[in-house]
């Protein structure tokens, strides 16, 4: 059936039904590539934490707060930035994110004293957690529907390797240059991106269709994905409209239950990933073993999340959620207990490591790409947004919690066997929210 038959075309169902272009597989390509550099920087600070320490002369357990400010940060950003992309536009709020957290990463190693770090990492982190839902939605859009969930989970794995990649890379750089060129890569790198994104990706078209947006935006747009398109089309959609706020949409019409279930797994989930990567390179060195080393253990924690993670949604569009994820973080929890008793060995910890990536990392990424899947467009990157800021919250409070536990005496086996319940709970919430039915393809195998 042809997409412009009368000079009309349905523009969700050209998305939808029609062949995927070299145009939006470059754009949701550019979408990853800036998640990459979102691990990178992300994980900078874990690296260089050790030797910022000694410069400063801060404990162990000071540092937690420091690791927390960017993480709050992010938090933020994410609740900010998601509703401010429904109501902006997804590669403005992009662009404005990629450019804090470029620019806040390049003068981390200006920071002479504990405030000025604290404030320097926080803004970074409101770019780094601002960033998300952009790409996420932006990348999500340009997805037929029946990939959505893939696509979503492909480009949230791009953070993880990023992760890996910088784990590697920091490795190198750290031996050869010092830390300050870390950051300093890792800021810059961001801005050259943020120009590619400013003269080259345009608009989410679902979105331009949502909000009403004139003609001549969509058609542009519209041609890249099918250039023969006529001259004379008209544009219509099938995406929902929805009035009012967007924050209090998520919980309108039935979607109340839908939105706080699955806040449940982002919360917890995303405070595991967090802790097992902030905390890992201090518990190594406390154990003999050195940063550029420890930075090798957490890339390897990479490359584990990067197969759970891209792996998440095309099993979810396979399986169903719950037959992936509930098994998933089931076993992230045992792997999780087992993080303090691993630390004194490099290869031991590495292990460890991987499989959290690869089981706590597939919950999260399926989280990520349920959200995806929940939200009319309108109300998309807001809803996603608000997930990853409640997700980015958790990141907050572990390391918070585990400063505190230290502080108050707890070994490291004790505190990575609490912490090891919370894929337990997060598991169960998936069970709760797939017994609801609210999500396509969360219960059963979806029909391709």
């Amino acid at each position: 059936m042809s997409n412009t038959e009368g000079a009309v075309v349905n523009v969700t169902r050209l998305i939808d039904d029609g062949k995927v272009s070299r145009f939006q597989i470059g754009a949701i390509a550019l979408c990853a590539l800036v998640a990459f550099l979102d691990g990178i920087d992300g994980q900078n600070i874990a690296v260089a934490a050790p030797i910022i320490i000694q410069k400063l002369g801060l404990t162990r357990a000071a540092f937690g707060p420091i690791f927390s400010s960017g993480l709050l940060g992010a938090a933020i950003g994410a609740l900010a930035f998601g509703p401010l992309g429904d109501r902006f536009g997804r590669k403005l709020m992009l662009l404005i994110a990629v450019l804090l957290f470029g620019l806040f990463t390049l003068v981390t190693p200006l920071a002479q004293d504990y405030g000025s770090l604290l404030g320097i990492r926080f803004a970074a982190g409101l770019g780094l957690g601002g960033a998300t839902p952009c790409f996420l939605a932006l990348a999500s859009e340009l997805a037929p529907s029946r990939r959505r969930a893939m696509v979503a989970s492909l480009i949230w794995s791009a953070f993880p390797l990023g992760i890996s990649a910088g784990g590697f890379l920091n490795s190198f750089i750290l031996t050869r240059y010092g830390w300050e060129a870390m950051f300093w890569f890792g800021g810059i790198a961001p801005l050259v991106v943020g120009a590619i994104l400013l003269l080259w990706l345009p608009e989410s078209l679902r979105f331009l269709m949502a909000r009403g947006k004139d003609d001549s935006a969509i058609a542009a747009v519209v041609r890249r994905i099918k250039p023969d398109v006529p001259a004379n089309a008209r544009f219509v959609s099938d995406e929902e409209r929805v009035e009012g706020v967007a924050v209090k949409n998520l919980f309108a019409d039935g979607r109340a239950s839908l939105t706080l279930l699955l806040w449940v797994p982002f919360f917890l989930a995303f405070a595991v990933l967090a802790l097992t990567v902030v905390w890992s390179p201090i518990l190594l060195t406390e154990n003999g073993i050195p940063p550029a080393q420890a930075s090798i253990a957490l890339g390897i924690h990479g490359l584990g999340a990067l197969v759970g993670m891209s792996l998440a949604g095309r099993l979810i569009e396979r399986f169903g959620a719950g037959a992936v994820l509930v098994p998933a973080l089931v076993l992230g929890a045992i792997a999780t207990s087992a993080t303090g008793y691993s630390a004194t060995s490099l290869p031991t910890m590495s292990a460890t490591l991987a499989l959290i990536g690869l089981l706590v990392g597939c919950g999260a990424s399926g989280s990520i790409a349920l959200a995806a899947l929940s939200y009319p467009t309108a109300i998309r990157s807001t809803g996603i947004g608000w997930a990853m800021g409640v997700g980015r919250f958790g990141q907050v409070l572990a390391p918070l919690f585990a400063g505190a536990a230290v502080a108050a005496g707890w070994s490291n086996t004790t505190l990575f066997m609490v912490v090891g319940i919370a894929p337990v709970i997060a598991a169960i919430a998936i069970v709760a929210l797939v017994a609801r039915r609210q999500i396509v393809g969360a219960a059963a195998p979806a029909r391709t």
